[in-house]
């Protein structure tokens, strides 16, 4: 099983298709935080106000900002090519030759997906915490989200560090959902407009609903 796990994990991180997928990725954090560097300041997603950016509230800005860009699109596009692309193409059939049951196939296959969405989003916490230090003003305190209440610098960092997490652990949630999708629907591209126009309409109705409730 664990061999199966490092197999998979080689398979996704030698991809080309998915080196092209990290190499976007990076390219979008850079620019939203080259875009914050630019402005100084910015507004809420959900018109809560402008705040004023600085090195311990720019972690926490970077992943409200691209979060929805990652749900919607990077991280579906990998599951889906990972999933339905290799049904579709009938690569699955070379790894049901192993000496091992098919669901231990699939689920070193979830693992391995699990273990690089967990890496890319460990990746973007620390890119933005050291971009962050180093491109943007130092300050000694941050207001959290929706609340007057201020906090020092470790708790700050723990603050942003807590949302990464959480945001995590909705990532995988939405692995299982696109495995799901995959396993119905083999076509990558039906497959992935599936699950985008699934999650736009999850999106709008839990997070955009969720403002005109506050």
């Amino acid at each position: 099983m664990f061999g199966a796990w490092v197999s998979e994990m080689e398979r996704i991180w030698k991809s080309k298709s998915m080196l092209i997928m990290y190499l976007i990725f990076i390219l979008l954090l850079s620019a939203n935080l080259w875009g914050g560097v630019l402005n100084g300041s910015t507004n809420l997603r959900f018109g809560e106000g402008r705040i004023e950016l600085n090195n311990l509230n720019v972690p926490w800005y970077m992943m409200d900002r691209i979060s929805l860009v990652l749900t919607l699109v990077v991280l579906p596009v990998i599951y889906v090519n990972q999933l339905s692309g290799e049904i579709h193409s009938g690569a699955y059939r070379l790894y049901v030759l192993r000496p091992l049951p098919r669901f231990q196939i699939l689920l070193s296959k979830l693992l391995a997906l699990a273990a690089t969405t967990i890496i890319l989003i460990g990746f973007a916490f620390i890119f933005v915490t050291a971009a962050s230090w180093l491109l943007f003003p130092k300050a000694d305190m941050m207001t959290l989200y929706g609340s007057s209440e201020s906090v020092h610098g470790f708790k700050a960092i723990l603050y942003s560090f807590n949302f990464y997490a959480l945001y995590t652990l909705a990532s995988l949630s939405k692995l299982m959902f696109c495995s799901v999708v995959c396993l119905f629907i083999s076509r990558p591209f039906v497959s992935f407009v599936t699950i985008f126009m699934l999650s736009f309409l999850l999106y709008f109705k839990f997070a955009v609903n969720q403002e005109g409730l506050t």
